[in-house]
């Protein structure tokens, strides 16, 4: 379905009642589903949101059954930098999630019009390694981290609080990996070599992916590109990163070492921990000198390149 066409038919939703909520205006559309504004008979003053699963999600059994298993944990959860989930339900083809509406763009959003330095960034990784770590403690893997799924939301002073969303990925350690139509479940530009490959998860799998943003945070681009989405994945698992002072030469070394270590190949190589990683991200950028610290080493996205052409077919005689 083209974006346009899941837009319309997203919006064909807007004025309805799902489980005694009112689905108001449509804020996004994504490969899991759409997000609206929503009013319903919560008692509560924060502002509401509801996200409604695609309908093929709902087809599926195993998937609904550990939907609201992972709910019930994701409602449990009260960590100042995760979007709080209140309620959630299915019926008939409508499945959907409730939590508080964050009033400010994703990352992703944010990112095409600022550009950061390894200081700054700081308030970003910061936060989200807290959030990662406590939902690993709790035995919950995100595995979507990515820009889209990071929401920044405006404080009186200027600053932007970090919210880490859409746990709909996610999976307990003592599930089985989830897929849909055959189709691993995940954003193929962040996901870890052993999520690529069906390998067992743990922490370590969002550290990577924790490694991944960072890298697209400071530099611009992501560390692998290709036409397609099969090609991005299994660069993951064969291909190296680009080292980071590669593409910029003045990038800090001891920043770049922290971020290939959390990009390596095999989960042992990685930190432990986001916490390990953002604590060792931050000595990093203490290490360097002010000037490097709060240098904007973005280059921009990559270039792929060009289309070969087909070769020419042999004339019959």
């Amino acid at each position: 379905m083209s974006s346009n066409a899941a837009t319309n038919a997203a919006q064909k939703l807007v004025g309805q009642m799902v489980a005694g909520y009112t689905v108001g205006p449509l804020i996004a559309t994504g490969g899991m589903g759409a997000i609206y504004n929503a009013t319903g008979p919560m008692a509560t003053t924060e502002p509401l949101a509801i996200k409604i699963l695609r309908p093929e999600f709902a087809e599926q059994t195993e998937f609904l059954k550990r939907f609201e298993r992972e709910a019930y944990l994701l409602m449990m959860i009260d960590h100042p930098h995760i979007v709080p989930v209140y309620d959630f339900g299915h019926s008939e083809t409508i499945t959907f999630l409730v939590m508080r509406l964050i009033r400010g763009p994703t990352l992703h959003s944010f990112e095409a019009e600022h550009h950061f330095s390894p200081q700054n960034a700081r308030q970003v990784i910061e936060p989200l390694a807290s959030a990662l770590d406590y939902a690993h403690a709790r035995q919950i893997i995100h595995r979507d981290l990515k820009p889209g799924n990071v929401l920044l939301e405006a404080r009186a002073d200027g600053s932007y609080h970090v919210y880490l969303s859409d746990f709909g990925l996610s999976k307990t350690n003592s599930s089985s990996v989830l897929t849909i139509a055959g189709k691993s479940l995940g954003t193929p530009q962040y996901m870890s070599p052993e999520q690529v490959l069906d390998y067992p998860l743990d922490r370590r799998s969002d550290v990577y992916a924790l490694g991944i943003l960072t890298y697209q945070l400071l530099l611009g681009r992501l560390p692998f590109n290709a036409r397609t989405p099969q090609q991005v994945a299994w660069m993951h698992v064969k291909d190296m990163p680009p080292p980071p002072r590669s593409l910029a030469p003045n990038f800090p070394r001891a920043i770049e070492e922290v971020l290939l270590k959390a990009l390596a190949k095999s989960p042992k190589d990685r930190h432990d921990t986001a916490s390990d990683f953002s604590h060792a991200y931050a000595q990093a950028v203490e290490k360097s000198a002010v000037s490097a610290r709060t240098t904007v080493y973005w280059i921009g996205p990559a270039e792929l390149p060009p289309v070969k052409p087909a070769p020419p077919r042999p004339s019959s005689i």
